[in-house]
């Protein structure tokens, strides 16, 4: 019997698969081009995902528009809000509306969300402060900024300051609440084991308590940030002569229907890329959060 015979009498008990895998070695190995092709594809596929819906969108607007299911003068088709999207680029008028909702919507933002964090995590940490704090804040966060606009015009005038104070308010509540959340359901077997390791005090809040709680802090300034563009644009409508806001409301003032529309494409343009902006900060500064 040669070696050839005896391997083959060998691996006979496992069966007919064992014999075909020895007479032919290459079905064991993986096609990895074909492997390495198709995992492309579907990557391309899942990244590509978001330009069907967006596309039949699209397409359902412009057929509602032209057939005539909503009057063509009050609901302008994409063609057309397309041109006049670049039409007020090319004017500068976006640019200098842009700029000051985004100066306005950033000084809220920051304000906001820095005391939020901040205060967050002292309540997070602290659970008698948590357990005294917790009922004012549930109460506070549920009255609409809109709400308390003749309570900001009071206190700080009908201008800039209104604006950002109606913009902190709203972003405040879902970055300290959710800096709370995080703050408090850090696993309590993580502060043992640093306090064994000498951890304490000023070192252990900042090595355990912050980064514990960052994953619910980037989700309530992704909220914030949402909510911060909508309250500006509503404030904007109600009292400022600029901004994309008052842009809105003038356009649709004097039926200027096309910039009307480009400007609220534009706000959503703008919504979105914020978002993904700071999901992209998100991935760069704390990469392990996306693993």
């Amino acid at each position: 019997m040669n070696a050839e015979q005896t391997i083959a009498w060998r691996v006979r008990p496992a069966g007919p698969t064992a014999r075909v895998a020895l007479a032919d070695p290459a079905r064991l190995t993986t096609d990895e081009p074909s492997t390495a092709r198709r995992t492309r594809h579907v990557g391309l596929l899942r990244k590509g995902s978001w330009v069907l819906p967006i596309l039949s969108f699209l397409a359902l607007w412009e057929f509602v528009s032209q057939t005539g299911v909503v009057e063509k003068s009050l609901l302008t088709p994409p063609t057309q809000v397309a041109p006049t999207v670049i039409e007020v680029f090319t004017d500068g008028e976006a640019f200098t509306d842009l700029r000051t909702s985004l100066g306005r919507a950033a000084l809220g933002f920051g304000i906001a969300s820095t005391g939020g964090i901040v205060v967050g995590l002292a309540i997070g940490w602290i659970s008698w402060l948590r357990r005294f704090v917790s009922p004012i804040a549930e109460l506070f966060r549920q009255l609409p900024p809109l709400a308390l606009l003749p309570v900001f015009v009071l206190l700080f005038g009908l201008g800039i300051k209104s604006q950002v104070a109606m913009v902190a308010w709203a972003v405040v509540w879902p970055v300290l609440l959710s800096t709370v959340s995080g703050a408090a359901s850090i696993d309590p077997r993580l502060i043992k084991a640093a306090r064994s390791l000498g951890s304490s005090g000023v070192n252990l809040f900042t090595r355990v308590a912050f980064p514990g709680a960052i994953p619910s802090i980037m989700t309530g300034l992704r909220l914030g940030a949402s909510y911060a563009l909508l309250v500006l644009v509503s404030a904007e409508m109600i009292g400022a002569n600029s901004g994309i806001g008052y842009r809105i409301m003038e356009t649709s003032n004097t039926f200027r229907i096309p910039q009307m529309y480009a400007y609220i494409v534009i706000l959503a343009v703008l919504g979105v890329a914020l978002n993904y902006t700071l999901l992209w900060l998100n991935r760069r500064l704390f990469p392990w959060m996306s693993q």
